[in-house]
């Protein structure tokens, strides 16, 4: 799901450090790629790209030219995760590494481009696929999550009395609101479905508590046109997670849980007609507030 092995072209070309330049120009033009992996005795040694070779004499060898310190990555790093590597060490290029065999190269844009479904068109948040993900690399990196699940309360009757293209607007509105509250380095918003939002938070509960609090608050108390009254229940699901061993098969269990947890909390809330329900996973605790 959303891994760079998705990118990966079925064709893969690679070059030896003895080929020359002219015979890695050859190879660029006649494939439209825009780099080779260098090769030597079935081991990845270095890769050479179209501005490695260019103003370079055509008899010069492709181990003089190419870059011998290579980024790579395994097939199932997510694309959050190869975008944040690309952009730590400000390359265009990534390439994927299964073990020891080289199995392809994925770039930047083609990961953006993958991306970029799964941004919500109307808000500009990420969609809920991107939040699952982020959530999993947090817990992997033995991190401290918490999830808040925020609704809009009777977002319907608005579409109603005042049509569906305001209430896109008082959507897009909420994301603002919501964006300007987040760290982005701790937290990744979404927009979950419909009304709904999410966020995951690299945060102790009591952190994601508060930062539920202040959401709530600055929707409440907007200024909405025509003195409008939108208002959001919310959920806050967490606790020590990380405690739990960080497998796959865990870690994925652990997110669908927090999520889960988290709106169901934010559902109990409308029904107990609070703005707030925390859920502490693993002391099995569960508050009602404001």
């Amino acid at each position: 799901m959303l891994t760079v092995e998705s990118l990966v072209n079925q064709k893969l070309f690679t070059i030896e450090p003895t080929a020359s330049v002219r015979r890695a120009a050859s190879v660029m033009e006649c494939y439209g790629i825009g780099s080779l992996p260098v090769v030597e005795k079935g081991k990845l040694v270095g890769i050479v790209t179209s501005r490695d070779i260019r103003g370079s004499h055509p008899n010069r060898l492709v181990a003089d030219v190419m870059t011998r310190d290579v980024i790579t990555v395994p097939p199932t790093v997510f694309l959050t995760e190869a975008q944040k590597i690309m952009k730590k060490y400000n390359i265009e290029r990534l390439v994927v590494t299964n073990e020891n065999d080289v199995i392809g190269i994925v770039t930047y844009a083609h990961i953006m481009s993958e991306l970029s479904k799964y941004t919500d068109s109307l808000t500009g948040l990420n969609k809920a696929e991107i939040l699952y993900i982020k959530a999993l690399e947090l817990l992997k990196e033995g991190r401290e999550i918490a999830v808040i699940f925020l609704d809009i309360d009777n977002f319907g009757s608005i579409n109603k009395k005042y049509g569906h293209t305001y209430g896109d607007d008082v959507l897009r509105q909420t994301a603002l609101i919501l964006s300007g509250l987040i760290d982005g380095n701790k937290d990744t918003l979404c927009r979950y479905g419909g009304d709904e939002f999410a966020a995951v938070a690299s945060r102790p509960l009591a952190e994601a508590e508060k930062l539920a609090r202040q959401m709530i608050l600055a929707i409440a108390n907007k200024n909405w046109p025509d003195k409008i009254k939108v208002t959001i229940s919310a959920g806050v699901a967490g606790g020590r997670c990380t405690e739990i061993s960080a497998t796959d098969k865990d870690s994925s269990y652990v997110v669908k849980n927090l999520i889960n947890k988290a709106s169901l909390a934010s559902t109990k809330a409308k029904k107990l007609k609070k703005t707030l329900v925390v859920i502490d996973i693993l002391a099995c605790k569960e508050t009602a507030v404001m």
